[in-house]
């Protein structure tokens, strides 16, 4: 900037996945939206479209920038375009401060996720709610199947 203030922290927030999701949340309000998306598509973002959004964010952002994930559920795009969200995070950077913030339901949450998300840091939302009986009534699986011992567990 001509002015020689620093620019702000820019934070972004990323939808990957579009509304799609492994869970079928009472209140989520992609079921609102469901006839603005087509239901034999998945709503993924490609790699081209990643590495474009992210070099063009590292471009305008000044001394730090911050990623928020989401989605729907933005795990079901794999660990692999994470991996490249970050290799492009590092190829497009000119020395900022990254952060990466992901929030999930944990239902794919494994050992592998789990070492990727803490060895580049990752800020990581849980999606609980409440105790056992509350998340079990409005968060239920594809299928109608119960939720939250399973995400619990990635607590822990």
């Amino acid at each position: 900037m001509k002015s020689g203030k620093q620019k702000p922290l820019l934070s972004v927030l990323v939808k990957p996945a579009g509304p799609d999701c492994n869970m079928s949340c009472t209140y989520c309000f992609y079921l609102e939206k469901a006839a603005l998306y087509p239901k034999d598509k998945n709503h993924r973002m490609d790699e081209e479209t990643l590495e474009n959004l992210v070099r063009q964010v590292m471009e305008q952002a000044g001394r730090q920038v911050s990623f928020g994930w989401q989605g729907g559920e933005p795990t079901l795009m794999g660990l692999d375009f994470f991996r490249k969200a970050v290799e492009f995070q590092q190829r497009y950077g000119r020395g900022q401060t990254v952060g990466n913030g992901l929030q999930t339901n944990g239902i794919q949450i494994d050992e592998e996720w789990t070492e990727f998300l803490h060895a580049y840091r990752f800020l990581v939302g849980l999606s609980l709610d409440g105790p056992e009986h509350i998340h079990d009534h409005y968060r239920r699986l594809k299928g109608g199947g119960t939720s939250w011992a399973r995400v619990a567990d990635k607590a822990r």
